[in-house]
């Protein structure tokens, strides 16, 4: 890695520290685009969002009034910074939006593509 980005990145710059396990960009890389001008851009490389389909469902949480996303995730994963899971698992783009209504079920799930015996997809 080289660069302002390339250190930045490696220096956990960010909240959510892109170098550290818990990260949702944890692993990506840098790339750079050159303009017409010779200017080099360096930028992370997008994150492909993983289908639903691809978490096992460990258990169901129910929102209740007051919820924070962040709340939920440490209650149910340990770690606040797990948040983007539960958004990945249930489909959502906004966080905020999977605990704005009281009653809605939330997948609590392992990370994509990792499998559970007993269980269930969906």
């Amino acid at each position: 890695m080289s660069g302002a980005i390339d250190n930045f990145v490696a220096s956990g710059g960010t909240s959510g520290a892109l170098t550290q396990p818990n990260s949702r960009y944890n692993g990506l890389g840098t790339a750079s685009y050159t303009r017409a001008d010779g200017t080099e851009i360096r930028y992370l490389q997008r994150r492909i969002i993983p289908q639903p389909d691809q978490f096992t469902t460990l258990r169901q949480y129910v929102v209740v009034q007051g919820d924070r996303i962040d709340n939920v995730a440490n209650l149910q994963m340990g770690d606040p910074l797990l948040y983007w899971i539960l958004c990945d698992a249930n489909a959502a783009s906004d966080p905020d939006a999977l605990v704005a209504e009281p009653g809605r079920v939330l997948r609590i799930t392992l990370p994509a593509g990792v499998g559970a015996a007993g269980g269930s997809r969906g």
